[in-house]
């Protein structure tokens, strides 16, 4: 007889270790914190440390594919360690650096490539729960958004109070303690659903859902990606980018929280319907090239939307295929996320040079319904096999 007790007990034992997990692994979206500092202890522009900071985004998405496939074979506690050893060696390496050659391969390689993984990790925990799983990712990622509103705020009165050295020697302290803690509260035994022989098996091909979740998280989340790039000229007024960015992130939180619990009720299929209708409202303000209070409003629904696809796709991920094979295929589909950060803010800024943010935002309106288009096959596809 299960000891359903026991059960929910190392349920939210896990769980707890995750939502740390994650908040631990979220310093690389509070790089530009450290960029005025950096600058003027190396000597460098702006530019170039941006460049760290693009390395990072994509060692960051190499470490939650790489760490997806890992999860589904090691133990989330061994690669919480790994997290842990990885975030802590690239913030001291960052402490000392000299260089932005240093800065690159520590923090841009080492801090991207093993938060990535405790991303991954956290995630593969929350989405192989047997129950109630879109109120676990909700809880896990909305977490790692969490980290980066607290950790960019104490960063800034660190660097302010201390200096750039110290303020990576105390975050790598505070962040290598909470990891640790992490650690010993994920589940110490690798996944059992795994037969010992399986690891000879040839990978299967990503299934039609899969490719359909694949082309709506990317598409999905570019107009996004490039909002928080350029959150000033959105707003119309430069005298409230603070404001808008706040708007965003907020917006950003509240939409992973909300959306996991929401589709355990409504349904996946329903709640991803329901995140496109979104996103074509919020984007359709922009396209009109508003300002002031509505263009701020469509800035905080367009966080909304950002946030609720960041939780729904590892939900509707964990719907399709098993819990061996979840962390290799949502490290697939994360790639999306990863190609359309990288592109879609450069594409942005260099297009509204053109034909300004209302054009630009407009050609999103497009995005917005290739992405939903994608959401109506995934849908599809899955119904067809029930």
């Amino acid at each position: 007889m299960v000891d359903t007790g026991a059960a929910t007990a190392d349920k939210r034992r896990a769980l707890t270790g995750a939502v740390l997990l994650d908040l631990a692994v979220s310093p690389l979206f509070a790089w530009d914190v450290f960029t005025d500092s950096l600058g003027r202890d190396l000597g460098v522009s702006h530019a170039l440390l941006a460049g760290v900071f693009s390395v990072g985004l994509a060692a960051f998405m190499l470490g939650v594919l790489v760490g997806g496939r890992a999860a589904d074979a090691f133990s989330p506690r061994r690669l919480a360690l790994v997290a842990l050893a990885g975030t802590v060696l690239g913030l001291l390496g960052s402490a000392v650096a000299t260089s932005p050659v240093v800065l690159f391969l520590t923090f841009g390689v080492l801090v991207g490539g093993s938060t990535g993984l405790g991303y991954a990790t956290a995630v593969r925990v929350a989405g192989t729960v047997a129950s109630g799983r879109g109120l676990a990712l909700g809880l896990v990622v909305s977490a790692y958004a969490a980290g980066t509103a607290v950790l960019a705020p104490v960063a800034s009165w660190l660097l302010a109070a201390l200096g750039r050295g110290w303020t990576f020697v105390v975050l790598a302290g505070v962040l290598g303690v909470l990891l640790a803690v992490a650690a010993t509260l994920v589940p110490g035994n690798a996944p059992t659903s795994r037969r010992p022989r399986d690891h000879h098996v040839r990978p299967t091909r990503p299934t039609g859902p899969v490719i359909a979740l694949w082309l709506a998280f990317g598409l999905g989340s570019a107009p996004a990606l490039a909002a928080f790039a350029q959150a000033g000229n959105l707003a119309g007024d430069v005298a409230v980018v603070t404001l808008a960015v706040v708007l965003l992130n907020l917006g950003n939180f509240a939409g992973r929280l909300i959306a996991g619990p929401l589709s355990d009720r409504i349904g996946r299929r329903a709640a991803l319907h329901a995140n496109s209708a979104l996103l074509v409202l919020a984007c359709t303000p922009l396209a009109l090239s508003a300002s002031g209070p509505l263009a701020l409003a469509a800035l905080l629904l367009l966080g909304t939307q950002y946030g609720a696809l960041s939780t729904l796709t590892p939900a509707a991920t964990s719907d399709v295929v098993p819990p061996e094979r979840f962390g290799t295929t949502y490290g697939l589909v994360f790639t999306s996320w990863g190609v359309a950060g990288l592109l879609a803010p450069v594409t942005a800024a260099t297009v509204a040079t053109v034909i300004g943010f209302g054009g630009v935002y407009l050609a999103f309106l497009v995005v917005a319904a290739l992405s939903w288009a994608s959401v109506g096959t995934y849908a599809r596809l899955v119904a067809s096999h029930e």
